[in-house]
């Protein structure tokens, strides 16, 4: 059997032909702008290639039944059923792409490639959730379930900011005074929202772009760019023991998505950490928490993988 794997984003899409011995047999990274639509795009990766019997996909947008999405940042429906029939699949999944993310961290191998920032080591016989901060603030959380996993996706990105410090608790009092709707976590601690966070912390400072911010932030310790990514950090950590206390995730923390490894000196402070027991109740099992750091670009192609995998041992 042979499956067809893709990560599609919001600029690019990852494709991948996978046989049954789990090894990639044909793979290319194309951008979305050149193709009218995915089944474009499909047709094209698939041409020369032998047919697939199944597909997994991993998409940015929200999933519906499994099967269907109506991506977030491309004017792309992508219809599994529809896909299903055109291709003369078994099946077809859509995963999206942050439970994809999750599903390759059960991967033993991928597993051994997390770097620890706290503790010694994650503990998959327990709840453990990702936090992936990148275009967007993706959460999952990867249950344990007699021998195999339940990936709980969720949009926890879009929740209203909590504060969690002072500064956090003076900028959202400043958003009320000017706006009549709350802000969410992705509206400021993403890499769409850190203009939007700049603006806020520095109300008429010109806004650098994202790539200036972060080498500015690593660069400069005292420039205003480096006490935008200090908070942003530190957000992304209050948010994970949020999350932690939501799913009594006591296994541990899996910080994914591409702007932490670029900003990497800052998510490995202790006292940035500490933001994640940073309660009012719970303190010593937060603290205990162990906290890994993922720098895997190809993680939703490598959980869609997974999850096929995971599919055909079901199957069979």
């Amino acid at each position: 059997m042979i499956a067809l794997l893709a990560d599609i984003g919001g600029t690019k899409s990852q494709l991948a032909l996978m046989n049954e011995q789990g090894a990639f047999i044909h793979r290319r990274t194309v951008l979305n702008h050149e193709h009218p639509s995915f089944d474009a795009l499909v047709d094209q990766f698939l041409h020369t290639q032998p047919p697939p019997q199944c597909a997994i996909l991993a998409v940015a947008g929200p999933v519906d039944d499994g099967i269907r999405c109506r991506m977030t940042n491309l004017n792309w429906l992508i219809d599994g059923v529809a896909l299903q029939q055109r291709l003369q699949l078994k099946f077809v999944n859509l995963l999206n792409d942050l439970q994809a993310t999750a599903w390759s961290m059960t991967d033993p191998g991928v597993q051994s490639r997390l770097g620890m920032l706290r503790g010694s080591g994650l503990n998959f016989e327990q709840p453990v959730v990702v936090i992936s901060p990148g275009t967007g603030l993706g959460q999952a959380c990867i249950q344990p379930h007699q021998d195999q996993y339940v990936i709980q996706g969720t949009e926890g990105g879009h929740k209203t900011i909590a504060p969690f410090n002072r500064l956090s608790a003076e900028l959202i009092l400043q958003h009320w005074q000017q706006y009549d709707y709350p802000p969410s976590w992705e509206n400021w601690f993403s890499g769409s929202g850190f203009s939007r966070l700049f603006q806020t912390m520095f109300p008429g400072a010109p806004v650098p772009d994202n790539a200036t911010m972060g080498q500015q932030a690593i660069s400069d310790p005292d420039s205003s760019s480096a006490r935008c990514m200090e908070l942003f950090t530190q957000a992304i950590y209050a948010e994970a023991g949020n999350l932690v206390l939501q799913y009594l995730a006591w296994g541990g923390v899996i910080v994914a998505g591409g702007i932490p490894p670029k900003l990497g000196k800052l998510f490995c402070q202790p006292e940035h950490i500490a933001y994640i027991e940073r309660k009012n109740e719970y303190l010593d099992r937060l603290s205990a928490v162990p906290v890994a750091l993922c720098q895997e670009a190809d993680a939703p192609l490598t959980g869609a993988a997974t999850y096929c995998k995971q599919r055909w041992h079901e199957s069979s």
